[in-house]
């Protein structure tokens, strides 16, 4: 079967798989660990593997795979996440990326360096945040590589309270108490995306039987939603189905795309 060749990737397309992939969570303890972590639901030790799938009309094709992996250092957490298409998608747009989060032991799971390494299409980007907190804000240094123009950019943000980034967020989603949450509840937040501030509303969407991999699961939904500055909504919702054990484990992450749709499906590996 031939495949249409797609038009460049737009922002709002690589929006969505990225938030398709990190979903994913892993913590690797260590005895080097000096400080002790809380005890968060969704943080401990784990490797999660995803299968993407894409859709078009009636045909599902898996398209790439995903892994993530959490180290405890001394005194932070140290998160990898890496994904690829499969070969046959190589022919259509190649993507190689790697995500890298360090984070505090805290509640807050306060974020103190970001990365983002892209080689989607041919062309390669970095992405560099480092944090600093005061009482009241977040400032992150943001350095951004741009090879393909041989560019370096610079910029700094300060905002009022906690902003984290696409990574770090998604294991504050997961160490949620959602039992104590109210249907339709929103948590509001903030993250750094490449030079510019988004705004994040996660809605909470009660407990859910998902059916999948020919087994049954009890699931919290919950629904994304990414604004800029201005208000206006920069990716289309993406829901997500998280395991109501202690484990909570990310089972299936779905978002639409301007055309069909992709999900992010657990292996069980």
């Amino acid at each position: 079967m031939r495949y249409p060749r797609p038009t460049p990737i737009t922002a709002k397309v690589r929006r969505i798989v990225s938030l398709l992939l990190l979903f994913a969570g892993s913590l690797f303890p260590t005895a080097m660990a000096q400080v002790q972590a809380p005890n968060l639901p969704g943080v401990q030790p784990e490797l999660l593997s995803y299968d993407i799938i894409y859709q078009l009309g009636f045909l599902w094709k898996r398209a790439a795979t995903a892994t993530l992996q959490l180290a405890v250092r001394p005194d932070s957490y140290h998160s990898v996440l890496t994904a690829r298409t499969l070969p046959f998608a190589d022919n259509i747009f190649r993507v190689r990326d790697t995500l890298v989060a360090d984070m505090r032991y805290n509640r807050n799971l306060l974020p103190v360096y970001y990365a983002k390494l892209a080689d989607e299409g041919g062309t390669y980007r970095k992405d560099e945040v480092n944090y600093t907190f005061t009482d009241s804000t977040t400032t992150g240094k943001i350095r951004l590589y741009r090879p393909k123009r041989n560019a370096i950019e610079d910029y700094v943000l300060t905002e009022p309270g906690i902003v984290y980034d696409m990574l770090s967020i998604f294991y504050v989603i997961r160490s949620f108490d959602f039992r104590a949450m109210n249907m339709n509840q929103l948590y509001k937040t903030k993250i750094f995306s490449g030079k510019n501030l988004e705004y994040l509303h996660i809605e909470y969407l009660g407990q859910e039987i998902l059916k999948q991999n020919k087994n049954e699961y009890s699931t919290f939904k919950v629904r994304l939603r990414f604004y800029d500055t201005s208000g206006k909504m920069t990716s289309d919702k993406i829901s997500a189905w998280i395991s109501t054990d202690s484990l909570r484990i990310p089972l299936k992450v779905e978002g639409k795309l301007a055309i069909g749709s992709m999900k992010a499906v657990y292996t069980g590996d």
